[in-house]
């Protein structure tokens, strides 16, 4: 049996970190579920907003999709 994100044992998971100048950052973390799984997303070590999903595969494009907005709109991946 292969393991998959939403069995026992994953834990959340920080998907891309971001920053924008040197006083602004910004992160997702996907948290998986039993029934799905939920992104959070922060600016500033602030939470800005959940969101839910019904399967894993339509939280990581999400994640994508949100970093591809955060690129167009300045910010850049940050490396850790």
């Amino acid at each position: 049996m292969s393991h998959s994100p939403t069995q026992p044992g994953y834990e959340p998971t920080v998907m891309w970190r971001m920053s924008r100048g040197d006083d602004q950052s910004a992160y997702a973390l996907i948290n998986p579920r039993r029934d799905g799984a939920s992104v959070v997303w922060f600016v500033n070590g602030r939470p800005m907003g959940c969101r839910d999903f019904d399967d894993w595969g339509g939280a990581l494009r999400w994640c994508d999709q949100m970093q591809a907005q955060n690129w167009a709109a300045g910010w850049r991946d940050r490396a850790d």
